[in-house]
């Protein structure tokens, strides 16, 4: 079996975990010229659930957004604050795999200290954020995915993936254009737990 199908297959498995951080960096484009800064945090998949907890800092302003997805509901907040709940889009990460989407295996790469397969979608039109449980937070506008890679051993084993997406929101009152990147390394494909938040 080829390491772009071993993947599939481990990816779509119907008890498939996995759980690491976060690591990467915004890009605001303001009015008066542009800023970075860091981005870090951790994410838990298991089955059709996911966990995401965020945390970008500009101009010197920490935000943390946290976003949970259990069942068939959707739960976010920002900054430790109340949490809301909606109905779950119903896209997962499982089923975008599974979805008959074009995967390309591009070859070996370097990424998470070690050689891996780079595993690339070869058209994002339509690919929807939300099967990775990331969503647009509050006061967020135009969330779009640019790019998007997996990464995985050579017997297929999945070790993570890279996002690079936009986004419009306000910055300190000012209209910003925001470019994410995004490496969610995987440290661990079992004992993940999801639970919806008590409040």
């Amino acid at each position: 079996m080829s390491t772009l199908d071993s993947f599939k297959a481990q990816v779509t498995s119907g008890d498939f975990q996995a759980q690491g951080s976060v690591a990467g960096s915004v890009t605001v484009t303001l009015i008066v010229g542009s800023s970075s800064g860091p981005i870090t945090g951790s994410f838990k998949v298991k089955g059709g659930d996911s966990a995401e907890s965020i945390t970008s800092k500009i101009l010197g302003i920490a935000t943390t957004y946290d976003d949970i997805v259990v069942g068939g509901w959707a739960y976010s907040r920002t900054n430790g604050g109340g949490w809301t709940k909606a109905p779950a889009s119903g896209k997962t990460l499982q089923g975008f795999v599974s979805s008959g989407i074009v995967l390309v295996d591009e070859g070996l790469e370097t990424r998470f200290g070690r050689l891996l397969h780079q595993i690339t979608v070869a058209n994002m039109a339509g690919v929807d954020p939300s099967a990775f449980g990331i969503s647009a937070g509050a006061g967020q506008e135009n969330l779009t995915l640019k790019s998007l890679s997996f990464w995985a051993e050579d017997d297929g084993t999945p070790a993570g993936l890279s996002i690079q997406a936009s986004l419009d929101q306000k910055v300190l009152g000012t209209p910003s254009h925001e470019t994410v990147t995004l490496d969610i390394g995987i440290d661990t494909l079992s004992g993940v737990t999801i639970t919806a938040p008590a409040n």
